[in-house]
């Protein structure tokens, strides 16, 4: 019986393919160049929300000036009538807070909650994901020009007439959705993943709220803590819109300055932070 001779498997180095190194840098300007290439899908997005938002609801439209207004009467209620700690053109002073509030809060809760509901979305069609956040604060961009034009009405009986100082609103918002689309961007992203992300953020931003002058002023704030305290963003943004309704007068442009260069960091980071992680956006949501 002849003994079958096995040869002796030879011991090459197996060659794999080379794994391409994903840049950030050229995903960001892919992304951007994708934005462009969809700016219809972005219009679309933009249209449908302020469309359907309100679509079953009998006042429809209308719930754009009732909801700032209804939430104006709440705090007036409770701070200025139950409290007695009002104190004058208290309405205007809690409204002018509750228009910048909502347009930051809103716009964040609704950009962190559509880049999960659009999970078929992502799985069926190739499309740069971040036109869904920025979908969302340019819907509420329009919210806070429906809010400011009421703000400006509202203020009249009150003796506060508008203003050239008014006009100053609008840049001021310009910085408020800088900021805004930067949070958005990161939380959105993070929420794809920590999904508990939508309902901490609704008591994290409930508690940023009372702790920004919304309902006080800052002088009302300790000496020893005001350093401290004006270090929130809102601290800035509730007093210049204060100062161009209100007061017609022109806001503290240093601070706005530093607070403007903070937002565009902000949204740089964030925007980075997003794309980077977009790709397991349709294998997780």
């Amino acid at each position: 019986m002849t003994a079958t001779s096995v040869e002796p498997a030879l011991d090459l180095p197996i060659e794999f393919p080379p794994i391409p190194r994903r840049s950030l840098l050229r995903d960001a300007r892919d992304d951007l160049r994708g934005l462009v290439r969809y700016r219809h899908l972005l219009r679309y997005l933009v249209r449908s929300s302020l469309r359907t938002e309100n679509a079953n609801t009998v006042f429809g439209f209308l719930w754009w000036i009732l909801d700032p207004l209804l939430q104006m009467a709440v705090y007036v209620l409770f701070i200025g009538v139950i409290l007695g700690r009002g104190g004058e053109d208290f309405p205007i002073f809690v409204l002018t807070a509750i228009i910048a509030w909502e347009l930051f809060s809103k716009a964040t809760v609704d950009s962190v909650t559509t880049t999960v509901r659009k999970e078929s979305s992502m799985r069926q069609v190739a499309f740069p994901k971040s036109v869904l956040p920025i979908s969302r604060i340019l819907a509420a961009g329009v919210h806070f020009l429906a809010g400011y034009a009421v703000l400006l009405v509202v203020a009249v009986p009150f003796g506060i007439y508008p203003s050239a100082y008014a006009l100053l609103g609008l840049p001021i918002a310009l910085v408020l959705l800088v900021f805004t689309l930067g949070v958005s961007f990161f939380l959105s992203a993070v929420n794809v993943f920590f999904r508990d992300t939508t309902k901490l953020i609704r008591y994290v931003f409930r508690m940023w709220f009372y702790l920004s002058p919304g309902l006080y002023a800052v002088s009302q704030v300790p000496a020893g803590f005001r350093s401290i305290y004006e270090l929130n963003p809102f601290a800035t943004f509730f007093t210049a819109f204060r100062d161009v309704v209100m007061y017609h007068r022109l806001p503290d442009i240093g601070a706005l300055a530093i607070l403007l260069g903070v937002s565009v960091v902000i949204l740089g980071l964030g925007y980075l932070f997003f794309v980077r992680l977009e790709p397991w956006f349709a294998k997780l949501v």
